[in-house]
Parts: C-alpha cells; sequence; structure tokens
C-alpha cells in the first residue's frame, strides 16, 4: 500500500505539470533563445576538435531564423572525412531544471545530443576522461547515428572508477524527431534526477550517492560512423535553466524520495540473508561497473568474440558464510524490451552451475530470479557470474536466503557480506560424504586435448550435492595451476584417492592454464593436488616428469609422502612441496592406491592388470610388480579398485571390486585359496565403469564408482565373501551437469581415528561428533522402529532425514527438536528392506549424519 501511495503521489505532481515546459516550484534565471544574428560568445564556447569519425569546426555553427544550426558535412577535413560541431556553455551550472528544443537531422551516421559534463571540454573534446578525479555525465538526449527517428536514449550518468555507460533507457515515441520540434529537459538535484520528454517525466534516478559537481552544458552534432550519410543539420531552438528555492524544493522532493525509497521494500526476510552486490565482486575480471537504474551494477562484454576464454567472461568472489544451512539463491539481472532474454548471464556457487540464464525474465528493467535452493557449508563459499551471451549481461546483486519462501521486491538489502581475498582454504568436508573429480564448468563444450578447470564435486551417500571446490587456475603463493585435459580415446586422467588414515584427498593434474591446447603432449610440469578434511588445497608439488604424456593418478599414505604415475614414466615416489621424484618402476600404472599399507595399482602395462608395487610403500627405485594371482594378464581394462576384508577364516583383504571399461564392467573377486576368484559382474561394456571407492560394515559393502563419464552410482553388496554380487540393484545417484564430465571419486577426508584400511570406513555406532553435537541411530529388532540419539550442549532445532542408500529414497523425514544434553525418539519407518542407509540432523547452524545397517 506504502508504494501505491508514492506512485499515486508522483501521479499527481506531473499531471498537474505535464503541459508546462519547467516543473512545479522552479523559475527561469538563465536562456537563450538563439535569436540574434551571431552566437553569443559571452556565454558559449565552440566545440573544436576530433570526435568519432569527424572534426568538429565553428564554421559548422551558425544562427538560423531563431535557432542555432550544426551543419553536419561529408568533407575531408583534418584527417577526417566529416565534420560537424557543437557548442558549449562557458558557466557552469550545478542544480536545477534544464530543457533544450531541438529538431534532429536523423541520417545514418549521425550522432546529436545534450549533454553534460563537469569538464568544459575547452581544451578536452572528449569531456569526462579524466581518470584523476570523480567525474560526472548526465546525458539527457542522444540519437545514434543507426536509431530510427522516433527512437532516441537517455539517462546516462558516469562518473570513476564507474566505467561505461550508466543508467542508459531507451524511448520510443510517436513523434517524428526528424520533422518535429521536441523538448527534452532533466532535472538535476541532490536527491533525484529526473528526465522529461515533452513536458512528461520519463525517468527518476537516486543521486544521493553521486558525486557533486558544477556542470557544463553541451549541444552536439557528430558523425561516428564511417559511411555515414550526406549533409544536414541539427537545429536548437532554445535552451532554458531554471532554479527552485530551498522551501519549495524542500516539498517538491518528498514524493520523489519517497518513491525512490519503496523500490527497496522489504530488505529482509524471516530468515538469514546474505546481500551480494556485484560491483563488490573481488575479481570482476572483464565485467565492467556502471550506474542503471539507480544502482551500481557489474556490466558484461558488448560485443561477442568466439575465442574468448571462460576465464575472461567470469567474474568471481568468495565471501564468508557464518551459519551453514540450506539457502535459496535470487538473482537481480536486467532485461529488455528490444531483444528480450539475449542479454544473459550464468551464476555459480561454490563451482555448481545453477539452472538456467538470468536477465531472461522478461521485463524491460531489473527483477529477481529464482536460482534454486544449495547446502552452503559454514566458511568461505565462491559465487561466480559468467557473461553467456557477451551482450550487454548486466547483475545489480545476489540474495541467498534461509527462508526459502522469501521473494524479494525492488532493489533488495544493502550489502552485508564480508568479501574474502580468494585463497585455498575451503569448509571442511563432512565425514560419511563422497567426492568425485569433474573436469569442466558446464559454461562451453569441452574441447579435446585443452586444459579444463577441475572440481572436487561433494555428494552425500543419497548423491546430494553439497558444494564443489575448485582447484587453482592461477598461481596463488607457492601453490600452482591444477588443470586437466579430455580426450576422445585416453580416459586414464582425473582419477581420486584418499590416503589409509583417511585425512587427505590427492589427485594428478596439469600446471596449465584453462584453454592450453595439446596440455597432456606439454611439457608444462605436473602438478600434485593434497586436499585434507579441512578443505585445504596444496599443489606446491610440481613435477618436471611425465613430460610430453598424460599423468594420471596420485596417491598419499600421510600427506608428505605422494606415489604418482603416468604415461611412458613408470611409477614414481615423491613428497610435498617438492619438485623431484625417485623412479620406482618402469612400468605404467592407472589408479593408485594403498589398502592394508601396500601400495596397488591398476594399469594395462603388458603382463599387468591389478599389481602391487614392491613391498609396503616403497620409496627406492629398482621395484617389482607383482599381478595379483589368478588376475588376468593380459586382457582387460581396469581402472578403479576397491579391497574389503570379509572372510574370517581368510586372513588379511580376501574380496576385491575393480571397475573396468571394457565387458567386465564392475567385477568382484574373492582370495580362494591364494588365488583371485571372479565372483560375477554388474553392467556391461556400455557402462564404461571407471572411478570406484567403498565401505565396509558388518560384513556388508557399499560401493560408490562413477559411469559413462557422467553418473554417480551406488551398488550395496550383502553377499559376502566369494558369492556372486551379479544380481545387486545399481542406484543412480547423480548426473553430472552439460558440457562437464567425471573421473575420479572417493570417501570424503576424515579427521576421526586412523581407519582400518584405504576406504574401508568402518562404521561404529555412534557416529562421530560434529562441533558440539552427535547423532546416533539404533536399529530394533522389528525392522521398523529406530531409536534416534541426539546429544546437544544447548538446544538445538532441526529437520531429520532419512534415506535408504540403496533404493536412494527417503524414508523417514520430521522436524526435531534436540533438548540440551541427551534426547531419545523412537521413530518409525514403512521401509523393511535391509540394506544401509543415512540419517541426517540438519539444523540453521551445522549438518549431523550417521549411516546405520538394517537387518
Amino acid at each position: 500500500m506504502r508504494k501505491t501511495v508514492h506512485a499515486i503521489a508522483l501521479f499527481l505532481l506531473f499531471a498537474l505539470q505535464s503541459q508546462a515546459q519547467a516543473p512545479s516550484g522552479y523559475t527561469l534565471t538563465w536562456s537563450d533563445e538563439f535569436n540574434t544574428s551571431t552566437l553569443d560568445t559571452t556565454m558559449w564556447k565552440y566545440r573544436i576538435g576530433s570526435s568519432g569519425t569527424s572534426y568538429q569546426r565553428s564554421e559548422n555553427v551558425a544562427q538560423d531564423s531563431g535557432k542555432i544550426r550544426i551543419d553536419l558535412k561529408k568533407e575531408s577535413f583534418m584527417g577526417k572525412e566529416f565534420t560537424g560541431g557543437g557548442i558549449i556553455t562557458k558557466t557552469p551550472r550545478r542544480y536545477g531544471y534544464y530543457e533544450v528544443s531541438v529538431k534532429i537531422d536523423g541520417g545514418y551516421g549521425w550522432h546529436e545530443a545534450f549533454w553534460t559534463s563537469w569538464l568544459s571540454g575547452f581544451d578536452d573534446p572528449n569531456a569526462g576522461s579524466s581518470q584523476t578525479m570523480n567525474r560526472i555525465e548526465i546525458d539527457c538526449f542522444e540519437h545514434y547515428p543507426d536509431y530510427a527517428a522516433n527512437y532516441y536514449t537517455y539517462g546516462t550518468i558516469q562518473w570513476y572508477p564507474i566505467q561505461g555507460n550508466a543508467n542508459r533507457d531507451y524511448r520510443t515515441v510517436t513523434e517524428n524527431l526528424t520533422t518535429s520540434y521536441n523538448t527534452f529537459g532533466f532535472e538535476y538535484t541532490p536527491d533525484y534526477l529526473n528526465y522529461f520528454y515533452n513536458g512528461t517525466l520519463v525517468k527518476t534516478i537516486d543521486t544521493r550517492a553521486l558525486p557533486t559537481h558544477d556542470l557544463y552544458l553541451w549541444l552536439s552534432g557528430i558523425a561516428t560512423k564511417p559511411n555515414a550519410t550526406d549533409s544536414g543539420a541539427v537545429f536548437f531552438d532554445y535552451l532554458r535553466c531554471y532554479e527552485i528555492s530551498p522551501a519549495n524544493y524542500n516539498t517538491r522532493k518528498t514524493a520523489f524520495i519517497a518513491y525512490l525509497d519503496s523500490l527497496k521494500l522489504p530488505v529482509q526476510s524471516t530468515g538469514h540473508d546474505l546481500w551480494i552486490e556485484a560491483e563488490d565482486f573481488k575479481d570482476p575480471k572483464n565485467w565492467t561497473k556502471e550506474f542503471d537504474e539507480n544502482a551500481t551494477v557489474l556490466k558484461g562484454f558488448t560485443s561477442r568474440v568466439a575465442g574468448r576464454d571462460s576465464s575472461e567472461l567470469t567474474a568471481t568472489t568468495t565471501i564468508r558464510i557464518d551459519s551453514a544451512g540450506t539457502y535459496k539463491l535470487w538473482v537481480r539481472a536486467r532485461d529488455f524490451a528490444i531483444g528480450p532474454g539475449t542479454r544473459k548471464f550464468k551464476v555459480f556457487v561454490n563451482g555448481q552451475l545453477v539452472a538456467g540464464e538470468f536477465g531472461t525474465h522478461g521485463i524491460n528493467g531489473y527483477a529477481w530470479q529464482n536460482g534454486g535452493t544449495f547446502y552452503l557449508p559454514k566458511g568461505n563459499v565462491t559465487i561466480k557470474i559468467f557473461d553467456s551471451s557477451q551482450n550487454f549481461a548486466r547483475c545489480d546483486k545476489l540474495l541467498l536466503t534461509t527462508d526459502t519462501a522469501f521473494v524479494p521486491v525492488g532493489s533488495g538489502g544493502n550489502s552485508n557480506v564480508l568479501h574474502v581475498e580468494p585463497l585455498l582454504d575451503f569448509p571442511p568436508f563432512i565425514a560419511g560424504n563422497i567426492v568425485v573429480t569433474r573436469i569442466g564448468d558446464g559454461t562451453a563444450a569441452l574441447v579435446t586435448g585443452n586444459a579444463h578447470p577441475v572440481f572436487l564435486d561433494e555428494y552425500t551417500p543419497a548423491g546430494v550435492l553439497v558444494r564443489s571446490i575448485p582447484m587453482p587456475v592461477a598461481a596463488i603463493g607457492l601453490n600452482k595451476k591444477l588443470t586437466l585435459a579430455v580426450s576422445a580415446t585416453n580416459h586414464t586422467e582425473g582419477y581420486l584417492s584418499r590416503s589409509p588414515d583417511g585425512r587427505f584427498l590427492a589427485l594428478a593434474g596439469y600446471d596449465a592454464a584453462p584453454g592450453l591446447a595439446s596440455v597432456s603432449t606439454s611439457t608444462l610440469n605436473r602438478v600434485i593436488g593434497i586436499v585434507n578434511a579441512a578443505g585445504t588445497i596444496n599443489t606446491t608439488t610440481s613435477l618436471n616428469t611425465f613430460s610430453g604424456v598424460v599423468v594420471r593418478s596420485a596417491v598419499t599414505s600421510n600427506g608428505t609422502d605422494i606415489w604418482t604415475t603416468g604415461g611412458n614414466n613408470g611409477i614414481r615416489y615423491t613428497t610435498l612441496g617438492s619438485a623431484a621424484s625417485v623412479a620406482l618402476a618402469t612400468q605404467t600404472g592407472r589408479c593408485l592406491q594403498i589398502f592394508d599399507n601396500q601400495l596397488y595399482t591398476s594399469t594395462t602395462a603388458t603382463n599387468y592388470r591389478i599389481a602391487k608395487i614392491g613391498t609396503g610403500l616403497p620409496k627406492t627405485a629398482g621395484q617389482i610388480l607383482t599381478n595379483l594371482p589368478g588376475f588376468a594378464t593380459a586382457s582387460g581394462s581396469p581402472y578403479g579398485i576397491y579391497f574389503a576384508d570379509l572372510s574370517t577364516s581368510v586372513a588379511g583383504l580376501d574380496v576385491m571390486y575393480v571397475a573396468e571399461e571394457g565387458t567386465n564392467a564392475l567385477s568382484k573377486y574373492s582370495l580362494v585359496s591364494g588365488s583371485w576368484v571372479l565372483n560375477g559382474k554388474i553392467g556391461s561394456i556400455a557402462d564404461t565403469y571407471r572411478g570406484l571407492t567403498g565401505e565396509q560394515s558388518d560384513g556388508h559393502v557399499v560401493l560408490y564408482a562413477t559411469r559413462k563419464n557422467s553418473e554417480i552410482v551406488a551398488v550395496l553388496d550383502t553377499t559376502g565373501y566369494n558369492a556372486s554380487f551379479a544380481g545387486m540393484p545399481v542406484t543412480l545417484l547423480a548426473t553430472t551437469p552439460t558440457n562437464t564430465l567425471i573421473r575420479g571419486i572417493a570417501l570424503a577426508p576424515d579427521t576421526s581415528a586412523a581407519l582400518m584400511h584405504s576406504g574401508l570406513a568402518v562404521a561404529a555406532e555412534p557416529a562421530r561428533a560434529v562441533s558440539s553435537a552427535s547423532l546416533q541411530v539404533i536399529p530394533q529388532s522389528d525392522r521398523q522402529t529406530l531409536q534416534v540419539i541426539i546429544q546437544a550442549k544447548e538446544k538445538m532445532q532441526g529437520f531429520l532425514q532419512i534415506v535408504n542408500i540403496g533404493s536412494g529414497k527417503i524414508v523417514h523425514a520430521q522436524a526435531i527438536t534436540a533438548e540440551k544434553g541427551r534426547s531419545n525418539y523412537t521413530v518409525r519407518i514403512k521401509d523393511r528392506t535391509a540394506g544401509l542407509y543415512i540419517a541426517s540432523y540438519q539444523t540453521g547452524a551445522e549438518k549431523l549424519d550417521c549411516k546405520f545397517f538394517k537387518q
């Protein structure tokens, strides 16, 4: 209602004056009606010099029957093929109402304007170009060289460091501007700026945050196209200047200030709101700041160049979030009446591409667009905007709010977030989650052979994306870039491993900027990335080995000792931060892993497929590869491997799972009488299984795998030792975005006690405590009842969700208030299926997870 009242007040205010030459309360203080025979040079200065494709001459300005005529000529002069002209007031003015009556030429290639600048232009025809102080330029009226005769632009304000056009708007009128005189005026005040056409208000801009300057008034006509039409002229009938008394202004400004303030309401939801101004982005790249529609915004490129790299088009910032939780994203972007939906951009949150594009809402002006919901951890969150159209895309601000029902209106709230420098520290991983290596950011199709950005995507066991951690695409301190390539025939790059103690992830890549062609055959250094459970990235290990060939994988035992492999350079040992390495064996490997303190690799080297490398964790040259007994030596194409210990009668590891892009797909083997025996397979050659990890609990194994370059799947194997798992169902957990692919997969690193085997996180009850609370689930004998125990140091309000990992279905969900201390709840679920489940208790500040097996 308040906003409606303001709008009615503005309507009444201007309905009474729409036929007047000046707004209510203003008095004429100076004018030039151009009725003399020559220009009054005590008041005016000629505009002289080059601008656009013409040279401005005083000879092109003349008095003509009570008008000032500016001739536009097709003639060569001072190195230009055209001449134009203009005049500039000698005395600057500040606040007031200014109006001209003008009839334009309208010929192609000519640009006519009534505008102002804080520079006189007497010695600088390109007024407003200084970078030494704030500047302001007001463009009341411009007719560009390719505009129709009833179309013009207006409303531009500029000041340093804002670049480019600001607040530009466009208007189609019923009058022909080339055959009739029409009035254009602007009212400049400390609080607002109004634009008028033939006495009618067409736009109001907030000036309360703008610099204050005296202004020189310019009337001009120039050529801006190399093929402008033949000679013509633009005629100005008068220029009139009005002022208003303080008392009248105090009365007049009330309605305008109320209107401008109403645009920002409401500014808060009932939840936690994070308002992110686009102009505050730490790294705007080629996006430029401009003032548009009463807001400072970022504007993308103004012309498309097909060869631009995505990094040139992407503005990035990192903000600090104090409370983890589910946030809804809103983006305020501009669309236009002409060519709607063509000035658009994309958004990434923590490396995750937001569905859809922004600037496509179909409203002429700025509007909020829904970007969906995201779970965001406490700590640093990276936000990117990608100029997907290269066509004047504009982004004003973004909102992340925990109130998922809130819909922002107007210009929203003011910035209330802390922007931090982009570092390599991210929030901790959540124990029990899974992590995959993703290649590509989704902005454009992957180019074979080129380097692409790499992300570690963290998912819950139910396939819900938690966040994406970008690996560095530029050097940060001692840390190097880490990118990866894609190939139509070679899929051996990008595999992920977790250390035996569960604390670190490792992968290998290239010290190459995104877009570099033929990166795998380049001589650039190969980089090892180590990421700890706290979310800190280390890419200081840079090797000149594997030069000219692919680098495939890496594994670490403790965050310091590292093993890596690639094409034609064998299997090597190095240490964190080192530039040197030791060749352990000449055979090449694929996916390195450590199980029971033994280094293993998958490979297609001659006479090997799954092999032990030396004994234990070797660090010296001359190591011997030993193919696992019973396993093929000349067939198959294995990638990820996972070992389990399921038999009490067989010492050590006795079950092995292998991901293969060949006919064996996802296969199981058991160690029987010292030889590995096939226990069936899941899938076919078309599935192209590659990445593999798992966890063991109560004699069962949950496998997580990547397949088809884009799918994450889970398999629960309840068959045990030396039994076929061919009939076990496969659950599709997630599919990655278009223009990306995934390779390796690992369990998220964990800071709890050392684990029994790498990848064998023995699920225990109660679950690991997270922050100040813990969650425990105890299945009861009736197979439908669960005892849920929450231990908290203070009262907590949250939402409990239980998911059957095998089917991916939510089997129970309810809001729960946990009291201080120990709280016990009895939960009944309809799903009587035996298998592995995960319970999650989400509050506004933290998330507790507990896996449990139900018989």
